[in-house]
């Protein structure tokens, strides 16, 4: 078993045994993230990345016009996009993302609780802990964006905070904000406060200034581009936008309130049992409150000191800054303006990553600290603990197998359509796009349903506005959110593009530019009087339909 000053040793792992373990929770990572492309985020990601190194692919679309925000991963993941397929992008990303957690996991797991397949064990707890006690849906073993390789530097830095290098940490910190700069600023706000309350040995201020601002150089190439997205924009635009940003847009992600009142749905329709929503449960507050809870109290029987006592101080850092967004949600939520513009930094990201942090390591040094005084309790505790986490990982799979879908697809399909109805449609989108990517001219702009997000990653088209595809700088959020308003009026909805009637479709294609409109027949079967171009007749029925208009001069 471990011992209980382990936090503190230097000693290396034989190198065998550290791949090793580096591959089976690549393995894990792969189990639980595997799915079919594209991930929620990344027909978005992916697409804005494809655009900067081609700007004349999906030329005229809003979103990936707008300004970019996320450089570094343009310019380390992005310029693959010129040389292979979006979906083996993906899968290169993905590769390398999981890889590289794999690895920084595997080294802060050794700095906490060294010991063969130790890290294989926490590394287990974290994901099924992340999955189950998450606030705000923050996630880290995922498809392939920025903010994956950002907890891959966060992760090493950790583990320099573990063995007090703080001058290493810094450094790595602002690595971790060049990719993102939230992820990153937030990880040394938290490292301030271990600084400042922790109560074993801390450098001098002085001695870690020269790491500081060196770290904080790196972290310009995120905080920059950052910074142009509202440069030189007029106070009441910037305002606008982020009242957008946070209150339409991202609510769920970023008001406290909101994410109180975000119903939870229990669905375990491969095991054949009828999905139970659960509205304004509170659940979501509820669970992170108690993974707080069990957090605080495995640390009180643990009594960490040296590197893993920094790493819970970093922890409650992460509390404080989430306990913080609580507190300006509740003083500001009549007050809109002000609400928008300090909610807009995502308070709860760093807090819904580190309980599950923190509570994986406490874990495994309770066991640790059990076996010397109660071997069965201990044994009996292990026992649990992996019985929890492989019915995670199995829970996944199955429904992975049940639901092969992509998550892109899976989350923006009506919830209340059947499996096999969503199938059908999965399959037909797939149709509708191969057709268009194959009988239309590049330079086509498209008007697409609302409720998709994969348009530019199977059609290969621009698009006027999809809801997902929000814009990051101010002129362009307030742009989109006037072409929302506009296309999907709460008229149309519900009813899909079809509502419009044939009038209206004309003037947009005049404001716009599109030729083309694509219909979602699930939710409208109004006729239209425009040319149908897909299907054809010999083809059926499908869900989705293509229209072509006329020339404005008819």
């Amino acid at each position: 078993m471990l011992r209980s000053k382990a936090c503190t040793t230097n000693a290396s792992p034989p190198r065998l045994a550290e791949s090793i373990e580096v591959l089976l929770i690549f393995v894990l990572f792969f189990v639980l993230a595997g799915g079919a492309t594209p991930d929620v985020n990344e027909a978005h990601y992916l697409s804005k990345a494809k655009h900067y190194w081609n700007p004349e692919w999906c030329r005229g679309d809003l979103f990936l016009e707008s300004a970019d925000a996320h450089l570094v991963f343009y310019w380390t993941v992005g310029w693959l996009t010129r040389f292979l397929s979006l979906n083996a992008v993906a899968w290169v990303g993905r590769c390398a993302t999981w890889w590289l957690l794999a690895w920084s996991w595997r080294r802060l797991s050794f700095a906490i609780v060294p010991g063969t397949l130790w890290s294989l064990f926490t590394a287990a707890m974290f994901a099924m802990l992340l999955r189950f006690t998450h606030l705000a849906g923050e996630w880290v073993i995922g498809g392939v964006e920025a903010k994956g390789f950002a907890f891959v530097f966060m992760f090493l830095g950790l583990e320099a905070l573990v063995q007090n290098r703080w001058s290493k940490m810094w450094l790595l910190f602002g690595a971790a904000s060049a990719f993102h700069v939230l992820v990153g600023g937030w990880s040394v706000v938290a490292a301030m406060f271990a600084r400042l309350f922790g109560n074993e040995d801390r450098p001098a201020w002085y001695k870690m200034l020269p790491a500081l601002l060196l770290g904080g150089t790196i972290a310009l190439a995120g905080l920059l581009p950052g910074l142009m997205l509202t440069s030189g924009v007029d106070s009441a635009v910037v305002s606008q936008a982020n009242e957008i940003y946070v209150h339409q847009r991202l609510a769920h992600h970023l008001l406290f309130h909101r994410i109180l009142a975000q119903p939870i749905t229990l669905d375990f329709s491969y095991l054949g049992i009828v999905p139970v929503v659960m509205p304004y449960s509170h659940l979501y507050f509820l669970r992170h409150l108690a993974a707080v809870v069990v957090g605080v109290l495995m640390w009180r029987f643990v009594r960490p000191a040296g590197g893993a006592a920094r790493l819970y101080y970093f922890a409650a850092g992460a509390i404080a800054i989430a306990a913080m967004g609580i507190l300006i949600d509740q003083v500001t939520m009549y007050h809109e303006t002000l609400s928008a513009k300090l909610m807009r930094y995502y308070w709860f990201r760093l807090s819904d990553v580190m309980i599950p942090v923190a509570v994986a390591f406490l874990s495994a040094q309770s066991i640790h600290k059990l076996a010397s005084s109660c071997p069965v309790k201990s044994q009996w505790a292990l026992a649990s603990c992996i019985v929890l986490v492989t019915a995670n990982t199995s829970d996944v799979f199955l429904r992975r197998m049940y639901d092969a879908r992509p998550s892109a697809i899976a989350q923006a399909q009506p919830t209340e359509l059947s499996k096999e109805q969503a199938d059908r449609c999965y399959h037909d989108w797939l149709n509708t796009c191969e057709w268009i990517a194959t009988h239309t001219r590049t330079d086509e702009l498209f008007l697409t349903p609302r409720n998709q997000q994969t348009f530019k990653w199977y059609a290969q088209r621009g698009e006027v506005v999809a809801w997902k595809d929000i814009p990051q700088d101010a002129v362009g959020v307030v742009e989109w959110n006037r072409r929302i308003n506009e296309v999907f009026s709460p008229s149309v909805r519900g009813y899909d593009l079809a509502a419009h009637g044939e009038e209206e479709l004309q003037r947009l294609s005049a404001e716009y530019g599109f030729r083309y409109v694509v219909v979602d027949r699930s939710r409208s079967k109004r006729p239209l009087g425009f040319l149908r171009v897909y299907p054809e007749r010999w083809q059926g029925d499908s869900c989705f339909e293509v229209y072509r208009l006329p020339p404005q001069s008819e």
